[in-house]
């Protein structure tokens, strides 16, 4: 029994290393993958590489993406470590985009200075409304957050894709899409003419040390890991459980929404069914790979943004199956995610 555990600790890898091999092991799986449907694997991951990584244009691109994910995955941070788990993010990114478009599209404010605080304030306040009906059902009636979150996004979308057919349809143009939005709220581009990238991303940014501090340092973050570990405890600790509950989701589904309005503001500039390109759960991978850390969740954000860029690249260059690219995706989210299970079991 001691020399089996002194052999596992004798052969510990390092973080570093193990991530090391879970992508090596998800570029050989995947280049296999590759091969098979005919295309040479050396050369679509140049092209994935070049494809996001090539030019400021491109990168410009990677950022673009990373900003939904960055924010939503930051919200679902804080709902995680109090295991909380938030499966909504998508139904409160798409609430927060159409409250906080409908604001824009019929709220006369003539100043970007005071139209832009305002349109993201109410989308941020529309997610978290979202995901207060969570919280109420899992508070009141006992619900299990994992599906009044699931299903409340399927509502969400169906709201969302009615209200753009019918009351805030655009009534001059042939697609169900709104009219675009008033150019003082409009989201500025970054001031460097290389990089085409909304200001969004500066915003995104600042969030990460804000919601480091407040699940690290706040008495706030403390009792939410508190009550994450040990509800039972945290209740006899003094912790109100069910207020506890309501302030995690209302602070995640308000990043979701905050997302979702930014995403109008910044990329989309209306509002359409285009938005429903899965932000949100393709930001509950991006806070699992980050391990629940804010800056993890700006590299796991600028891993996933890069991956799916680079799988619309080979598509094109490589003619591959869009459905591979995909594939391909998922294989090193599942690799990376192995590796860091691997770490806790040691």
């Amino acid at each position: 029994m001691n020399i089996k555990v002194d052999l596992d600790k004798k052969f510990e890898l390092p973080a570093f290393a193990r991530w090391l091999l879970a992508i090596l092991g998800a570029l050989v799986t995947g280049g296999v993958l590759l091969a098979l449907v005919g295309a040479n694997p050396v050369t679509a991951y140049v092209d994935m590489v070049q494809g996001t990584f090539g030019s400021l244009f491109d990168l410009s691109l990677v950022l673009t993406e990373m900003v939904p994910l960055v924010i939503i995955g930051l919200g679902l941070l804080i709902a995680f470590r109090a295991r909380i788990w938030n499966i909504g993010a998508e139904g409160q990114f798409m609430f927060g985009a159409l409250l906080g478009g409908a604001f824009a599209l019929h709220v006369p404010l003539a100043t970007p200075f005071l139209a832009v605080p305002a349109v993201l304030v109410v989308g941020a306040c529309a997610g978290a409304l979202w995901g207060l009906l969570v919280a109420l059902a899992r508070v009141r009636w006992q619900v299990n957050e994992v599906i009044s979150s699931l299903l409340l996004n399927y509502v969400a979308l169906f709201v969302f894709a009615y209200a753009v057919r019918k009351p805030l349809r655009d009534p001059g143009g042939f697609k169900p899409t709104s009219e675009r939005i008033p150019d003082q709220f409009e989201l500025a581009d970054f001031p460097v003419d290389e990089i085409r990238v909304h200001i969004g991303i500066i915003l995104a940014l600042l969030l990460v040390p804000l919601v480091g501090f407040l699940v690290n340092r706040s008495p706030f973050g403390l009792r939410a890991t508190m009550f994450g570990m040990n509800p039972e405890a945290a209740q006899a600790a003094g912790v109100n459980t069910s207020r506890m509950t309501v302030r995690i989701m209302l602070l995640s589904g308000a990043f979701a929404g905050l997302a979702g309005i930014v995403q109008v503001l910044g990329s989309e500039f209306r509002l359409s069914n285009n938005l429903a390109t899965g932000y949100g759960f393709t930001a509950i991978v991006v806070a699992l790979i980050s391990r629940l850390r804010p800056v993890g969740v700006v590299v796991a954000a600028a891993l996933l943004g890069a991956l799916t860029l680079g799988g619309d690249v080979i598509q094109r260059t490589q003619q591959v199956p869009r459905v591979l690219t995909m594939v391909i995706q998922a294989i090193f989210v599942l690799f990376l995610l192995l590796a860091d299970r691997r770490r806790e079991e040691k």
